[in-house]
């Protein structure tokens, strides 16, 4: 089915129109989602919410919300500073991933790590993040990295997350099989050498 996506057989702008109420999106997040998919028809290069704000007439505090609030629903995604319509094309052709995610407090995570209450532009930089498209297991993966390295700073966790970024990671922490290790150093651990006869 990606390939109706890839190829562009589908026009998602009327698809859109017709789907948007049966989605709860309101006409101004349709507005803004066309304005994205229109940008993208006439080859825009990257999608940025300044491209955006240059074509419509809403303010940026006001286009900055209804983005966040896309990005928050799984409807769009933003890669390396672009937009991604791509979720919204999945849902649209009834191929709605199913999202293993919890929603996860991040705010209560990283006031947890820092010990403290985070002020309002510390979350905003925890927005910002989301907004970048890194997902929320990817954001407590950096904070937990920072807090192992003993650096926890918003600049280091926004470096580190970085750098998974341009080196692909997309998982921080592959899932390791503890039985397996368990049983190895048990196998040490009854090692008998001193009947080992050479």
């Amino acid at each position: 089915m990606d390939e109706l996506i890839d190829y562009r057989c589908v026009d998602f702008q009327k698809l859109l129109i017709l789907k948007a109420k049966s989605l709860h999106l309101s006409d101004q997040q349709c507005y803004v989602l066309l304005l994205i998919m229109t940008l993208d028809e006439i080859g825009v290069k990257p999608i940025t919410p300044l491209q955006i704000s240059k074509i419509c007439s809403l303010s940026v505090q006001k286009l900055d919300d209804i983005l966040m609030s896309l990005v928050d629903k799984h409807w769009i995604s933003r890669q390396n500073g672009s937009l991604n319509l791509k979720p919204l094309q999945r849902l649209l052709l009834d191929q709605n991933e199913q999202s293993t995610d919890q929603d996860i407090d991040l705010v209560g995570i990283f006031e947890d790590a820092f010990g403290r209450s985070l002020s309002q532009r510390e979350v905003q930089l925890i927005n910002s993040l989301k907004c970048q498209g890194y997902d929320d297991e990817m954001i407590v993966d950096a904070l937990n990295e920072s807090v192992k390295s003993g650096v926890i700073t918003f600049r280091y966790i926004e470096k580190i997350l970085d750098n998974w970024a341009r080196y692909g990671v997309t998982k921080r922490y592959a899932p390791t099989n503890v039985s397996t290790h368990q049983e190895v150093e048990q196998s040490i651990k009854d090692y008998k050498w001193w009947e080992n006869h050479e």
